[in-house]
């Protein structure tokens, strides 16, 4: 019995009630409150009441049931005529200005200063005629009704919850029981390859010690021979030998004398081990899935713009923002061009800290919610050429790692565990640890023909821009050509990673004035942003924040732009 009502009680505490079992309530369960008593001024279920029917047999008990009596209805009618903030004192007055009603503290303390402000007996004479009882009683019930649905909503949506609860705790044992059979076959193959050293040491050693004692048994005999007293050429014979294997016995000694105290030794992968250090979880709890709730090719526009100045003393020429990138927490990092550098901005867009690179940025992609790559390059071919992991910790910015490129480095994206870099002419997928996976896609009929690169959420588009032919090709991941799109609005006069494709899977291509937002199929341009600042070099759109932030070339300022959704019919 016990524990049937137990399990009754944790089926009810997901469920919401207009009036829950008092006692029930004061150990976090919701159950449904039937009965109540006038004297305790309690609420009771259907089994707590039992105890207290046997306990207080006296007390007068009401149940639902019993309809206009149940102390809910008669509680709606005990306070209709109190103040809701003066819970204790009656509405007396109305107040036309602000259109609510008042008890005399209200209008002493709120509304002494408002012109029209009438008796309730007064009010209630002028609108006898103006209300219009049918309008609000049929409002009163479409309400309910929306409120009765969104309860039920609100049922469905903690079964959910609970369901969806549940699937990421199997999803983090099943990412935890990765890592722990990708450590295994590190394991294995680290004492696979300890086993064939000790076993390669081993048999060298016993090897020497084996012709050591094969040349130690023939000086022994050697030796013992010439002391006989033996024909000339027979003493001479041997005497050779002595000398031959005297010479095979000092090189011996010198290889086993080189080799001699031959050990073995352990050094962790520090790489493997900083990898864990730095990380803080198995990975992202997310309240919704951006890319399930939101539609990407929803039509965004601009309305409230800000300019921010982000040259510091330290600038020796005007910015060039090549790359922008939000942190979880708000901060901002931009990749500055012309000054080859990378800044961090407060949320109030102050450079808080800033760090030199080699050479120039030309684009910025988000590795994690506080990392980021950005890709360094000259125009050409050389040493300097790379891709730089940042991340920022503390107020700063922390250099992790570089990856140095054979080629030009200028658009990147990320998905998954892999980067996707543009050289100019192609295409390039790679590790993060940088090794090649595959070039995806080349054009080396002119130069500048693949430079912006974006990749969708959920990894499966591939979208580079031409700069040269305003031109934007949409591919799937092995590298085939779904779309061409070709638009003047996509022509940039200057080498600049124009595209951005947003973590909620919006697509846009920005061009010398404009800054477009296109369907993910890659075939129509959804809306069209106008900027009065030409040559946009870079753009973050953050669909949570409600903010679309655009740096450019050879400008001190970034633009911050509030976005609203275009309603579409």
């Amino acid at each position: 019995m016990a524990s049937n009502l137990n399990n009754s009680q944790q089926k009810a505490s997901d469920v919401f009630y207009d009036v829950c079992c008092s006692v029930c309530e004061e150990d976090g369960i919701h159950n449904e409150g039937l009965f109540h008593c006038k004297i305790c001024f309690k609420t009771y279920c259907d089994e707590c009441v039992k105890m207290h029917k046997k306990l207080l047999k006296d007390h007068a008990v009401s149940a639902k049931s019993d309809g206009e009596s149940w102390y809910v209805a008669n509680k709606v009618d005990d306070t209709i005529e109190l103040c809701e903030e003066h819970t204790t004192e009656k509405l007396t007055m109305f107040c036309e200005d602000h259109e609510q009603l008042l008890c005399h503290l209200c209008l002493l303390l709120k509304h002494r200063q408002c012109s029209k402000v009438f008796t309730l007996a007064e009010q209630a004479k002028s609108n006898s005629q103006r209300i219009p009882l049918v309008q609000v009683t049929k409002g009163i019930e479409k309400s309910q009704k929306r409120l009765k649905d969104m309860v039920d909503r609100g049922k469905d949506n903690i079964k959910s919850l609970k369901a969806s609860y549940e699937q990421i705790c199997e999803e983090i044992l099943d990412e935890r029981r990765q890592i722990n059979e990708n450590l295994d076959r590190l394991q294995q193959n680290t004492i696979r390859e300890l086993q064939s050293i000790h076993e390669r040491l081993n048999n060298s050693i016993e090897d020497d010690t084996k012709r050591c004692l094969e040349c130690i048994s023939k000086l022994k005999i050697y030796g013992a021979k010439l002391k006989d007293n033996i024909l000339p050429e027979r003493t001479f014979i041997t005497l050779r030998k002595c000398i031959a294997q005297t010479a095979a016995a000092d090189s011996l000694l010198k290889s086993m004398i080189k080799n001699d105290g031959t050990d073995i030794k352990f050094q962790p992968n520090r790489e493997l081990i900083q990898c864990h250090a730095d990380c803080t979880d198995l990975g992202k709890i997310i309240i919704g899935d951006p890319q399930h709730n939101v539609d990407p090719n929803k039509i965004f526009s601009i309305e409230d713009k800000s300019e921010y100045n982000v040259r510091t003393a330290t600038d020796k020429l005007s910015c060039a923002i090549t790359g922008i990138f939000t942190t979880s927490n708000g901060d901002l990092v931009i990749a500055d061009f012309n000054n080859k550098c990378v800044k961090l901005l407060n949320q109030a867009y102050k450079v808080i800290d800033q760090v030199q690179l080699p050479t120039h940025p030309w684009s910025m992609c988000s590795i994690s919610s506080f990392e980021m790559a950005v890709t360094v390059s000259e125009y050409r071919a050389d040493a300097l050429n790379g891709i730089h992991f940042l991340r920022v910790d503390g107020g700063k910015i922390i250099r992790k790692q570089v990856l140095k490129m054979n080629h030009v480095c200028y658009g990147i994206a990320h998905v998954d565990a892999e980067v996707f870099v543009t050289s100019g002419t192609a295409l390039y997928e790679y590790t993060m640890d940088g090794r090649l996976v595959k070039k995806l896609y080349e054009d080396s009929t002119e130069p500048y023909r693949v430079v912006g690169v974006g990749v969708s959420p959920d990894g499966k588009m591939i979208y580079v821009t031409d700069l040269i032919n305003g031109m934007l090709r949409t591919l799937t991941r092995d590298g085939t050509v779904t779309a061409t799109f070709q638009d003047p609005a996509f022509k940039h006069s200057r080498i600049t990673a124009n595209i951005h494709v947003a973590a909620t899977g919006q697509v846009f291509v920005f061009g010398d004035n404009s800054i477009s937002q296109v369907d993910t199929v890659g075939k129509t341009i959804l809306n069209t942003i106008s900027v009065d600042i030409a040559r946009p070099a870079s753009f973050c759109f953050n669909e949570e924040m409600r903010k679309l932030i655009v740096g450019f070339w050879r400008h001190d300022n970034i633009n911050e732009f509030k976005t609203k959704t275009v309603p579409t019919f």
